[in-house]
């Protein structure tokens, strides 16, 4: 058993690799050394002719080939439901490489994870800290806390600490951390992680722009009095619970609801969007991401694939064209800010710099022709346009 255990997660970390997110020497024997089915006891399996999950438990005297092959697979497996919705998960394993290189983490370090799922990526950065460091995660959800508690117990992690509390509050109790991060959508920052957050440290964070499940991964940080941040990668996952939840302007049901049955019409992709016959997969995939960043920003109805309204449809693009939900006037609109994005220089992650104030503070920011204010639940956010060797490399 061992052996094929063996077998399986070294073709698993060199499956990860190809796909470019592992780059550190310390993240790859990270990867080789955690084995994720100890921190899997079951997932749900989605059946797409029946539209329904298929629950899916983990042998722990000896999972089967198939099992195996599931979980030492680039998937994100769902491993809780409720009413038909998943509400935790183990995350695609390329994206878990993606966030955990752009931590930067080092021996000794001291980490607190927002969201705790099945502990796999708790592991993974207690294997980089070291016996030195430590590593606090946190998860609102009782039940999920004792399952990953005892799974990481018996799989060696003991020493980490896996606290059944609301994400938002953090966890003094641990404070300082060098860094902060969380495995949820988030659709503002928490006051506390500012506060707890050591001099020099920063926050990894899923912030929500746009629609729900929109998350472009933001690097946060204090210099002196301001909180400033900028894009480093992309993201999608499920909503965080408890004091940061908020009502959703456009939920994954209403998105859904909004590009249901057949599209009214099939337009061409606008001639600002820039993607042309000679770029490949990975570039126009980095542009559109790109795209929707900015249509989520400046407009708010930015998502992944276009733009998105649940009383009057949808423009989502697809390959060469855009797809027309609901009213076709969308798509005029559409173009409009296609051409404003290609008119900013089209900016990219690297372009964008974040600033965030109190919603009481007494300095408040303003809006410009490149700058556009996000008011969330805490905070308020300042996005703004820069040359990329102007945004803050901290």
């Amino acid at each position: 058993m061992q052996e094929k255990i063996r077998k399986l997660l070294d073709a698993y970390v060199e499956d990860v690799k190809a796909r470019a997110p592992i780059k550190s020497e310390a993240v790859e024997r990270a990867f080789r050394h955690v084995q994720r089915h100890r921190l899997v006891e079951r997932f749900f399996r989605y059946d797409q002719e029946r539209e329904d999950y298929d629950e899916v438990w983990v042998d722990p005297a000896g999972p089967s080939t198939e099992t195996l092959r599931t979980i030492y697979s680039d998937s994100a497996l769902v491993t809780r439901l409720s009413r038909g919705l998943a509400t935790s998960s183990t995350s695609q394993p390329t994206l878990v490489a993606q966030m955990v290189e752009l931590l930067e983490l080092a021996p000794g370090q001291r980490v607190l994870e927002i969201g705790a799922g099945t502990g796999y990526n708790a592991a993974l950065i207690q294997e980089i800290v070291g016996e030195t460091g430590h590593v606090t995660t946190i998860d609102i959800q009782g039940n999920v806390v004792a399952q990953t508690r005892r799974l990481l117990q018996a799989a060696g992690y003991g020493r980490i600490d896996v606290i059944a509390k609301d994400g938002a509050l953090g966890h003094p109790e641990n404070a300082p951390y060098d860094r902060i991060i969380a495995t949820v959508g988030c659709p503002d920052i928490s006051p506390n992680w500012a506060d707890q957050l050591a001099e020099g440290g920063f926050m990894l964070i899923p912030l929500q722009h746009g629609a729900e499940g929109f998350n472009p991964l933001a690097r946060i940080w204090k210099e002196r009095e301001r909180v400033l941040g900028k894009f480093v990668g992309f993201s999608g996952f499920m909503s965080i619970q408890g004091e940061l939840a908020t009502a959703q302007e456009l939920s994954f049901a209403e998105q859904k609801q909004a590009t249901a049955g057949a599209p009214l019409a099939e337009r061409a992709l606008p001639p600002s969007v820039g993607i042309s016959s000679d770029l490949d997969q990975r570039e126009r995939l980095e542009r559109l991401c790109a795209l929707g960043l900015f249509l989520a920003i400046a407009d708010g109805r930015g998502s992944w694939a276009g733009i998105v309204e649940k009383a009057r449809g949808a423009c989502l693009f697809e390959k060469d064209k855009v797809k027309v939900y609901g009213d076709r006037l969308l798509y005029d609109e559409l173009v409009e800010l296609c051409a404003r994005w290609e008119c900013l220089g089209s900016p990219g992650l690297d372009n964008w710099g974040l600033e965030f104030f109190a919603r009481d503070a007494s300095e408040q920011p303003a809006e410009g022709e490149d700058a556009w204010i996000i008011r969330r639940e805490f905070t308020i956010e300042l996005a703004r346009v820069q040359e990329a060797n102007e945004v803050r490399s901290r």
